[in-house]
């Protein structure tokens, strides 16, 4: 089947083959991205990024900008299941919708077969309902193709009932995402220290009320002491802190250890 090589001259049966396989993968409840890191060639730095939250998940980005959108996505308690590259597989019916808008349906490169039209990400919230997410960078947005292949991408999520939201590279180039990296590694804790962590965390709120013009490091490491842990283990506890939102620092501050939380603007909310 090729599913490793670069995407293009294709054939339509390829095509097809790449469908099945698809369906069969989600029919089984797994999910895979219908596109694949290895299966593109695209100017953005690609990543294969390991799931906090699942052990074993690994998302398919193709550019940095989806691996900051998928970041904050994935912090977000409204959303309880994210789908990347994901594919509105009936190619007959997003034909007929860019005939109706009179646009060229996307092919494949140096091939005149009809590309699959692929969402960046496909969300599931909380409520049930589904969001769809097209991450564009800014500069395009003035593109006449980049608009005609959005219209007939939020056309589709519409007719499926799903919600379609634009988020463009300044959008999620920001402070407050590099933040969200910055806290990843404590979004899951082991056992031991989810043993440890409301008293880790009262621990920590009661220091840094008392010295609220230390670095918060201060505090990480005088609660090694009391825990009997190592400094990297206090380091995750505060980690997970914020990954949860049990506290909360101004976005536009990097947050490093070695500024107070004064500087920081903490605000705990447990």
């Amino acid at each position: 089947m090729g599913m490793g090589k670069t995407r293009v001259r294709v054939n339509q049966s390829q095509v097809e083959g790449w469908i099945k396989k698809f369906k069969t993968i989600e029919e089984r409840g797994d999910y895979e991205a219908f596109l694949r890191t290895q299966d593109v060639t695209s100017s953005g730095i690609k990543s294969r990024f390991p799931c906090p939250i699942n052990p074993g998940r690994v998302y398919h980005t193709l550019s940095n900008n989806e691996t900051y959108t998928l970041v904050q996505l994935l912090q977000d308690p409204t959303i309880v299941d994210i789908k990347e590259q994901y594919p509105e597989t009936n190619v007959k019916k997003s034909k007929a919708f860019a005939k109706a808008l009179e646009i060229n349906h996307p092919t494949y490169t140096w091939s005149a077969t009809d590309a699959v039209i692929t969402w960046d990400f496909l969300c599931t919230l909380l409520s049930g309902k589904k969001r769809v997410i097209s991450v564009k960078p800014k500069h395009l947005m003035k593109d006449r193709r980049t608009i005609e292949k959005l219209i007939l991408e939020e056309l589709l999520a519409l007719s499926l009932g799903y919600e379609f939201i634009i988020v463009t590279d300044d959008e999620v180039k920001t402070e407050e995402i590099q933040n969200i990296f910055r806290v990843l590694r404590g979004a899951v804790l082991d056992t031991h220290l989810k043993s440890l962590y409301t008293q880790w965390r009262n621990g920590f709120f009661e220091l840094i009320d008392k010295s609220p013009y230390e670095p918060i490091s201060m505090a990480i490491e005088q609660l090694c002491e009391t825990l009997h842990i190592s400094f990297i283990e206090s380091f995750t506890l505060m980690q997970h802190a914020f990954w949860v939102q049990d506290i909360s620092s101004d976005p536009t501050v990097p947050l490093y250890p070695e500024y107070s939380p004064y500087v920081l603007g903490v605000q705990t909310h447990a």
